[in-house]
């Protein structure tokens, strides 16, 4: 499975086993993401993929297993001190609604080394991704369309500069003409070097954003498999959904 990508992870999660109380819910849940690739996670609900990206961004403790950032054990390190290592979660459409755009992206500036110069810098990079946001920037974010909030939500992280995007349901309620933007916003991240770690109900997006895709099924990953060999074999993928992860084989 990718050993030529697993000894340059920038994110490493090994063995994983976690839950709620005496419930588990994941069971020895590997992956791994290089620095600069996008990666998908897809399943059916109930599977375990938000429990997942709970222990992965720190809000949940495993109950074994460790994640690894840049081969650094980050397993008990607080949610809080991650984007300082790198590591940002978007979850969501979270923003505060009273509060204008300029004034949520600078709120996030709160990792950012070196001063109100430093998070000025960062906010004219992300403006400069996000040229919608700029002309918005003295608005209430309660006033966004959801395709913008999602477009505060990635630009909110991006303020953090971070190695490494870990992003919940990013195109959960929204309209397909909006997710196809959204889309090239991602991947123009990744070309500019920011990997990302992506849970997707749908196969079909995350297909057409990510270079591979776990699988999970029952909390643990089933397969991994190629994006762009997925896109070719359509009943690997109704395999797939329909559980079918014996016959459908992982990447080599």
């Amino acid at each position: 499975m990718c050993p030529l990508l697993r000894g340059n992870s920038l994110l490493a999660a090994e063995h994983i086993d976690a839950g709620y109380g005496p419930v588990q819910v994941l069971f020895d849940v590997n992956l791994h993401v290089a620095a600069g690739e996008l990666v998908g996670i897809c399943g059916p609900n109930g599977v375990g993929k938000s429990t997942l990206m709970r222990v992965l961004s720190g809000l949940s403790a495993p109950s074994a297993g460790t994640v690894r950032l840049d081969d650094l054990d980050i397993t008990r390190t607080p949610a809080a001190r991650r984007p300082a290592l790198g590591m940002t979660t978007v979850v969501g459409q979270l923003a505060f609604g009273s509060l204008t755009v300029a004034e949520n992206l600078r709120l996030h500036g709160y990792a950012v080394r070196g001063g109100r110069a430093a998070v000025a810098e960062a906010l004219d990079g992300v403006y400069a991704v996000f040229p919608r946001l700029y002309q918005r920037r003295h608005q209430p974010a309660a006033y966004l369309s959801g395709g913008e909030r999602q477009m505060l939500v990635l630009a909110k992280a991006l303020v953090q500069r971070p190695r490494l995007l870990l992003i919940d349901e990013l195109s959960l309620g929204l309209a397909p003409v909006v997710v196809g933007g959204l889309l090239e916003l991602v991947r123009s991240l990744g070309q500019l070097g920011v990997a990302a770690l992506v849970v997707e109900q749908s196969v079909n997006v995350a297909i057409s954003l990510v270079d591979r895709i776990y699988f999970m099924e029952k909390g643990t990953v089933v397969a991994e498999h190629r994006s762009a060999d997925l896109a070719e074999q359509p009943e690997l993928v109704q395999s797939l959904l329909l559980g079918g992860h014996s016959v459908a084989g992982a990447v080599a």
